[in-house]
């Protein structure tokens, strides 16, 4: 009889170890799945912030270069004088006084967020992977 008994305890330890295993794989896997729907573009967004934040402060020759760019090596196709227009005080929507991020879709290489500026929603952002840049999504 005590074969018997040997055999049976160690099976109700066997049964502990596997339904720790499948906690713990349970566990990785909600975590897992938090991370990918919430912060996932958590470095792009973090990117935007401060380049709004930039653009807040009227610090537009920082923002310009967060955006990829320098006022000594302008982009080709954005030079400084047409960011000013688009982000400066003489903006469409004002100077930048409140701003918002709203959802960013993954993109290969990127990501692509909407954001409100002053209550008005602007053209979607494209932000750069790498190197971390900013530009307009494309259409």
């Amino acid at each position: 009889m005590e074969y018997l008994g040997s055999y049976a305890a160690r099976g109700a330890a066997y049964e502990r170890v596997v339904k720790v295993a499948l906690a713990a794989l349970a566990a990785v896997a909600v975590l897992a799945a938090v991370y990918y729907v919430f912060f996932r573009n958590w470095r792009e967004e973090q990117q935007a912030r401060s380049f709004f934040e930039l653009l807040r402060d009227a610090r537009y020759e920082d923002a310009y270069v967060v955006w990829g760019c320098t006022p000594e090596r302008p982009c080709r196709y954005y030079p400084y004088g047409e960011f000013l227009e688009d982000w400066g005080p003489e903006a469409p929507y004002g100077p930048l006084e409140d701003y918002a991020l709203g959802r960013s879709y993954t993109q290969a290489g990127g990501v692509i967020l909407r954001y409100t500026v002053n209550g008005e929603e602007g053209d979607p952002l494209w932000v750069q992977r790498d190197p971390p840049a900013l530009g307009f999504a494309p259409r």
